[in-house]
């Protein structure tokens, strides 16, 4: 099948406090400020940001690496609504929601090295580190509560294959996102967005087996004995930038309709590059994606939003020349 998309470049967060986010980001987790700037107010506008709101970005990235990037957004007058809240005491939203949910970051081994510095910036552990071997592959992962109370989980992969793990270079601490996770409402349905008409790689594609039912729960933060299913896209070839997609079956929540957009709090935004706007546009519209903002020209480049079958709201950008 043609790849119609990269493998996902940036992953937006709408942020309260720009500084303190990047505290954690830049400053302990040591990712690298390629650019900050007032955002342009006909992106903000081409988002659907309400006028009159004003908008700082910093993008970062793991050493100029061009995949995995983030980029905090902190919006004036301030963000309040969280695109996702499934944690803490009077959270609204629960884990079994449909919806975006967590991004990832490898760790330098021990683990326990990065919770030490975690904590010590303030942020608390939503679980203890869960070491655990499924077939070949081994790893180790916890789930902690970032700025605004954004789920990002931090793992190590003692047996990971190149083709899901990118060898940090030296010095390094912490990758670029490798891997955003988002539950999903409809197996068949992401199956035709992300396959058929974004033509990336399915890597695996399986419920979840009794004998590690339990574990997957513990690791996903549901309880034990729910049934799980996995799909894992990507760039074939590109160890980082891939989504997981989670299945609840009966267990499935309500969809957070409308909270994954620029102007909130959270992952906001996923943003791919692609060679054609318009062949992908039809492409997207068969396999039932929702056509947000057509494609047009703005701030530099031709850009296209799309709502995907779990809430998700994709950015699309057309590759130069």
């Amino acid at each position: 099948m043609a790849l119609a998309a990269s493998a996902l470049q940036v992953v937006t967060l709408g942020v309260s406090d720009l500084r303190e986010s990047l505290r954690l980001f830049h400053d302990l987790m040591g990712l690298q400020i390629d650019r900050e700037a007032a955002l342009p107010e006909e992106l903000l506008r081409f988002w659907g940001v309400a006028a009159g709101v004003s908008a700082r970005a910093v993008e970062l990235s793991c050493g100029g690496y061009p995949v995995g990037r983030l980029r905090l957004v902190a919006f004036d007058p301030p963000a309040r609504q969280r695109a996702r809240d499934d944690h803490g005491p009077g959270c609204p939203d629960t884990p079994f929601d449909v919806g975006p949910k967590a991004i990832d970051f490898y760790v330098r081994p021990p683990i326990t090295d990065a919770v030490k510095d975690i904590e010590g910036a303030g942020y608390r552990f939503r679980s203890a580190p869960i070491r655990y071997e499924i077939g070949p592959y081994e790893s180790e992962e916890l789930l902690f509560s970032g700025p605004d109370n954004t789920p990002i989980l931090i793992m190590i992969g003692h047996r990971h294959p190149e083709s899901s793990q990118r060898r940090l270079p030296p010095g390094v601490r912490y990758s670029e996102v490798p891997t955003v996770s988002i539950r999903c409402a409809d197996i068949a349905a992401t199956r035709r967005f992300y396959g058929e008409a974004l033509g990336l790689h399915c890597g695996t594609d399986a419920e979840v087996t009794d004998e590690f039912r339990d574990l997957a729960c513990t690791l996903t933060g549901v309880p034990k004995g729910s049934r799980l299913h996995f799909l894992t896209y990507q760039k074939q070839g590109e160890p980082s930038g891939k989504t997981l997609l989670i299945h609840l079956f009966e267990r499935t929540g309500r969809r957070l309709t409308d909270r994954m957009r620029p102007g909130n709090l959270g992952v906001t935004l996923y943003t791919y590059e692609a060679d054609d706007l318009v062949g992908l546009r039809a492409r997207l519209m068969a396999a039932g994606g929702a056509i947000v903002a057509e494609p047009a020209h703005c701030a530099g480049r031709q850009r296209m939003l799309v709502k995907g079958p779990n809430e998700e709201l994709f950015e699309f950008l057309e590759q130069a020349g």
